[in-house]
């Protein structure tokens, strides 16, 4: 048994050796060692790739021991007039020419994707934006604009553009962020819906008595959720969402009444409105992006088409009939 123990440790010992060597070696070459050899293989002689290189003779002797001193062998034959691969040194020029038509190809294929108007753009918004207010402008947008590709980012999270979680935000809020760039594309207003089935007053003054869908912790802080706490008892809350997605289902099945954004509302035939706008309620609709973002034509380009077709839906967006 002892002997087995011995025998795991040593072949254990033996693979993490076997793993280290393996790791430094994987770091000993760079792509600037392997632009050396393959330039010396091309010309042939240390002079034509210096030149090639722009670096001086001597500077590219020195380069050329140092890389076969790292590596423990030798890439070259000398002869008085010419520089001859060896095997180990025909290893190298086969990877070195390998990654550079990689890398040349690289190029071709992402060239100039930042400065033309066309190209992939990541659009976040909250969900309900999303579901109820996105997906006709889009396909207006996708339909228009073909070069474009959009890929939508569905959260209510404030995703970071910084870090290039997406390339333009719709954010409904009052104090965006000031180190985004943006413009506001609107006003949001909030009311009252409530499924045409259910037995509703015709006023908010005589809400007493009738069923409404609140909101849980995750909105209980917003201005909906203060404005609910103020405004309806609690005995009346039949129902708690922590999405404005799930409160407008929750109106839309008569649990409840519900406050919901009236491009929410208005989208839905079951619902009906009860009374105008709330103003207090109201709050801008932006469209944001970084500002490093914001000067790539294909950022400018879906901005533009977004903040045009989002004029269009004021209406909808501010309760308008």
């Amino acid at each position: 048994m002892v002997k087995n123990v011995v025998s795991a440790e040593t072949k254990r010992r033996a693979a993490m050796t076997q793993f280290s060597h393996a790791s430094t070696t994987a770091t000993v070459l760079s792509w600037d060692d392997l632009r050396i050899v393959l330039a010396i293989a091309e010309h042939g002689t240390l002079s034509g790739a210096a030149a090639r290189l722009r670096i001086s003779h001597p500077t590219l002797s020195r380069r050329l021991r140092q890389i076969e001193r790292r590596l423990g062998t030798r890439l070259f034959e000398r002869t008085p007039s010419s520089f001859r691969l060896t095997a180990a040194g025909e290893d190298m020029r086969q990877l070195a020419v390998r990654l550079r038509d990689d890398i040349a190809a690289l190029e071709r294929r992402i060239g100039g994707r930042d400065t033309g108007p066309d190209g992939p753009i990541r659009l976040t918004a909250p969900d309900a934006v999303s579901e109820y207010l996105l997906p006709g402008i889009l396909a207006e947008i996708c339909r228009v604009h073909a070069g474009l590709t959009i890929d939508l980012v569905v959260s209510n999270q404030v995703l970071s553009l910084a870090q290039r979680a997406a390339d333009i935000a719709l954010r409904i809020t009052d104090s965006p962020a000031a180190s985004l760039r943006g413009r506001r594309v609107g006003t949001v207003a909030m009311a009252v819906y409530a499924a045409r089935k259910l037995p509703v007053p015709e006023t908010l003054e005589t809400f007493g008595g009738i069923p409404f869908v609140g909101f849980d912790s995750a909105l209980a802080c917003s201005g909906p959720g203060t404005w609910i706490a103020r405004n309806i008892a609690e005995s009346d809350i039949r129902f708690r969402a922590n999405t404005m997605l799930g409160a407008a289902q929750a109106v839309r099945s008569g649990i409840g009444c519900g406050l919901l954004p009236c491009f929410v509302g208005g989208s839905i035939p079951d619902l009906v409105r009860i009374g105008a706008p709330l103003p207090v309620l109201s709050l801008p609709l932006w469209l944001l992006v970084h500002p490093e973002m914001a000067r790539l034509p294909r950022i400018r380009r879906a901005c533009d088409a977004l903040a045009a077709k989002l004029k269009q839906a004021a209406p909808l967006l501010t309760g308008e009939p």
